[in-house]
């Protein structure tokens, strides 16, 4: 058991440490070859910063685990909206935020395909084909309307493997990138195996690992990303990071796994967190559109919300 957890640890920290890597290298490159900001805004630092649930989903679906593949998406985007709020708003308070109705409406829109196709039908291959092209269609609408967005700046971070990335691409940022890459595979691959070893030592099921552990770890580069964008007055870049790393994981993730043979998946235990998760999405789309100011008392009334939440998923579990 101990091992199990401390693989488990390891596991995360690698899966975290090789995403950064990913984005401080990826953001150094695109740079460099003077590459758009809004490109490295919405595929680099969107991709990098949902790596970690796209590799531990795909490795858990491989490996007979599908329960922790939906529990890690569904538990991400629950601690990307309210943990991510949360620790966001307590560094700085976010005001001025300004995003599109199409970003929004999209982001809610999702989460309600996603939970009605959830309650009432079956993801499958046919879903995952829907959520692909769902995909494909908000990053060409993205693209199409980049000149018209107000795009906050992509700072290159001062690291080391910034530094290298930028001075020679190709002779450094491109092997750096594989290497980061090859990092956050392993971390997947050693994450996936300790939590079915944890599930099974303890009785419990692959989507409450997934929902729980899995899916604060494999949040946390949305959270560093995000308390680093507070730190600079950033509210733009939090949100968007938020709204695009929960499109991401829903269309981009779950419409990849969906297609493999094997993905099969305990629909009643998931049901609840389906449910919390669209009401939370709902409660994020009023704060943005009303205009509500994040500062301490809303930040900490997410922690709440997500504590709540916790309690309930451990009550019915255990």
């Amino acid at each position: 058991m101990l091992l199990s957890i401390c693989t488990l640890v390891t596991g995360l920290i690698l899966l975290v440490k090789g995403a950064e890597i990913l984005i401080s290298s990826a953001i150094a490159i695109g740079k460099n070859l003077r590459i758009s900001e809004f490109f490295i805004g919405l595929i680099v630092v969107g991709f990098g910063t949902s790596l970690c649930e796209l590799v531990v989903s795909i490795d858990a679906v491989l490996k007979g685990s599908p329960d922790i593949s939906v529990g890690n998406v569904i538990g991400s985007n629950i601690a990307n909206i309210l943990l991510v709020t949360f620790a966001a708003g307590l560094t700085c308070e976010l005001k001025s935020i300004k995003v599109s109705k199409f970003d929004l409406s999209f982001h809610l829109g999702t989460h309600v395909i996603f939970g009605l196709i959830f309650v009432f039908a079956f993801l499958s291959t046919k879903y995952g084909l829907l959520f692909i092209l769902l995909f494909s269609f908000y990053l060409f609408r993205s693209f199409k309307n980049s000149d018209a967005n107000d795009k906050d700046e992509i700072i290159l971070e001062n690291d080391f493997f910034s530094k290298i990335s930028f001075k020679n691409p190709f002779l450094y940022g491109f092997p750096i990138s594989l290497f980061a890459i090859g990092i956050t595979l392993f971390g997947a691959d050693i994450t996936v195996d300790s939590a079915i070893s944890i599930s099974t030592i303890l009785d419990i099921s692959d989507s409450f690992i997934g929902l729980t552990i899995i899916a604060l770890g494999t949040s946390l580069p949305e959270i560093a990303t995000s308390v680093t964008a507070a730190k600079k007055g950033k509210s733009n870049i939090i949100v968007g990071n938020i709204i695009g790393s929960n499109i991401y994981n829903i269309l981009l993730i779950l419409g990849f796994t969906s297609l493999f043979n094997s993905f099969s998946y305990n629909k009643d235990i998931l049901l609840d967190d389906v449910y919390f998760l669209s009401f939370a999405a709902i409660i994020f789309t009023i704060f943005i559109l009303k205009r509500i100011r994040i500062g301490k008392k809303v930040s900490l009334l997410c922690f709440l919300m997500y504590l709540i939440y916790l309690g309930n998923l451990y009550l019915t579990n255990f």
